[in-house]
């Protein structure tokens, strides 16, 4: 210090240059702060659109895979959920991401047959060993805002995803498929049957029912179906009004002859639990039948099978076979569906407990268009001979309990009648699936006429898409009837639309049935090594 003392210019310089570095160094601190959060801007920004990207993959390799074994098709779904902005109609396009591309492959894992049990199947009209995987891989870009300046001005970013195809032991289902055939249904079809090859509503739905067995997963993935293969998909088919026992198979065998239908008719009015395994909800029920064709799997020879077994009497049924071949019940009785709900909702608890049933899911598909109006005046619905008065039926004097009463079975708030019975199969456990065909969209005294005064009030809380309540429409009957949002389907004919935006651009019966059969058979993604076909 003294030597500084005794030459001051020194000092001065000394003390100069601390000034001079401390200028320097916050010009350069005043630089990198700006730099430093660029960086971390642009790192923020690329890890977020890989993100986006990857999820978007994922979206796309489910989609493909919900569409095998068919490659073309399982092709065209993964490209419409993939990145690209170029390209219109895709589902995950990101204004984040630029020049995205996106590939698809196939194979055969032996990883994916073994902990998941679905096998590999060739595409439909080919042979081979087949796939049971696909494999989606996106590449794109994310600009960056401050790389450029440093001779970075994108990331490029890639994703893969693995998705295992549809099948597999572990969603096995019994599916009961309930059919309107009262007499609307023998009206000219309004279009809602599209790309379905009939001319009435009732002809529609049957094609509708025929491809949704096309869909379906008839055994374990295991290419051909025998007796000893395990079931995956076993379906029943069931009728309202009901028909006589002795007339039934009409309905499942090629024959001009038609099966007689009778009164809904009850042996008490006391409503059944959801959980029973006998409906006893029918005057003498070894004569009457809702029940077309009882559960079974033979409608497929195997699961990549894209027609049906001609002998079968489910494809029968559907009238794969001939002009005399399917179901001709048209009439005869009005609308009334709570009672075979109820017997269609017993039956699946009864095949689900049964020996080989174990483990199964349960499902139930409506169609209607919802609009309940038997009569009891016409002989529509009455109470077996010793059965007690039924609901909505004589006078305040001749049945001062019951004369107003909505209460199941009654022939006063029908369509509230239904919305309970399916919410009941719901809360035990089975899915439910509601069709819209044509349903009025507004309640009217023509529209669930004795529901516009007399009826339940059910909440959405626990089930249903819909509230229900008196004076409220088919439409809305059919809404809450259904599971939730996502199980409700219409055509949209006469203004009833989906309750979920997802489902309300399918309007025709063949796409609802295609969703339809696409839920009961899920994609899983896989861990990616898991593709490896060694």
């Amino acid at each position: 210090m003294k030597l500084i003392e005794r030459i001051p210019v020194l000092g001065r310089l000394i003390i100069e240059e601390e000034g001079q570095t401390l200028v320097f160094s916050a010009a350069l601190f005043l630089f990198s702060v700006p730099f430093l959060v660029g960086i971390a801007v642009d790192a923020g920004k690329g890890y977020y659109a890989y993100e986006r990207l990857q999820e978007s993959t994922n979206a796309a390799a489910l989609a493909g895979a919900a569409k095998m074994p068919d490659t073309t098709a399982a092709t065209t779904y993964a490209g419409e959920y993939g990145s690209d902005t170029s390209k219109s109609g895709h589902m995950n396009a990101s204004g984040i991401l630029s020049n995205a591309s996106l590939n698809v492959s196939f194979t055969c894992s032996p990883t994916v047959t073994t902990e998941l049990d679905v096998a590999c199947l060739p595409p439909p009209g080919e042979t081979g060993t087949g796939n049971n995987v696909i494999v989606v891989t996106q590449t794109a870009q994310s600009n960056n805002w401050i790389g450029p300046l440093f001779g970075m001005p994108k990331f490029s970013l890639t994703a893969t995803a693995t998705a295992s195809m549809n099948g597999g032991a572990s969603t096995p289902y019994n599916i009961a498929v309930i059919i309107d055939t009262t007499g609307s249904m023998d009206d000219v079809d309004n279009g809602s049957g599209a790309g379905l090859t009939c001319t009435y509503q009732l002809q529609c739905a049957m094609a509708g029912f025929r491809l949704l067995l096309t869909k379906l997963y008839p055994c374990q993935s295991s290419g051909t179906c025998s007796t000893s293969t395990p079931t995956v998909d076993n379906v029943a088919l069931y009728t309202f009004p009901a028909v006589t026992s002795a007339t039934v198979a009409d309905d499942y065998t090629c024959t001009s002859s038609k099966p007689t239908t009778v009164a809904y008719t009850f042996t008490s009015n006391t409503a059944p639990t959801p959980n029973s395994t006998a409906s006893n909800m029918e005057l003498n029920p070894s004569t009457l039948d809702y029940q077309v064709v009882s559960f079974e799997n033979g409608y497929k020879a195997s699961d990549s099978a894209s027609t049906l077994v001609s002998s079968d009497p489910l494809a029968i049924a559907a009238g794969d076979g001939g002009s005399t071949c399917g179901f001709k019940d048209v009439g005869g009785f009005g609308t009334y569906y709570a009672q075979v709900i109820y017997a269609a909702q017993a039956d699946l608890v009864a095949e689900s407990s049964g020996t080989g049933g174990n483990g199964f899911k349960n499902a139930m598909i409506i169609l209607s268009d919802g609009n309940a109006t038997a009569e009891a005046s016409d002989g529509n619905i009455k109470v077996a001979s010793g059965g007690g008065t039924l609901n909505g039926t004589g006078t305040a004097t001749s049945n001062p309990n019951g004369y107003h009463s909505y209460a199941y079975p009654s022939t006063l708030g029908e369509c509230g009648q239904a919305v309970i019975a399916a919410q009941a199969a719901t809360a035990a456990g089975t899915i439910v699936y509601t069709i819209g065909y044509g349903a009025p969209s507004t309640g009217s005294s023509a529209n669930c006429g004795t529901d516009q005064t007399y009826s339940a009030t059910v909440s959405s809380t626990a089930y249903g898409a819909n509230t229900w309540g008196p004076g409220d429409s088919p439409c809305q009957a059919l809404g809450a009837m259904a599971s939730n949002s996502t199980t409700f389907y219409s055509d949209d004919y006469n203004g009833c639309s989906a309750a979920s935006p997802s489902l309300a651009g399918l309007t025709t019966l063949a796409d609802i049935f295609t969703s339809i059969a696409d839920s009961f058979s899920k994609a899983r993604l896989v861990p990616n090594s898991w593709a490896s076909s060694s």
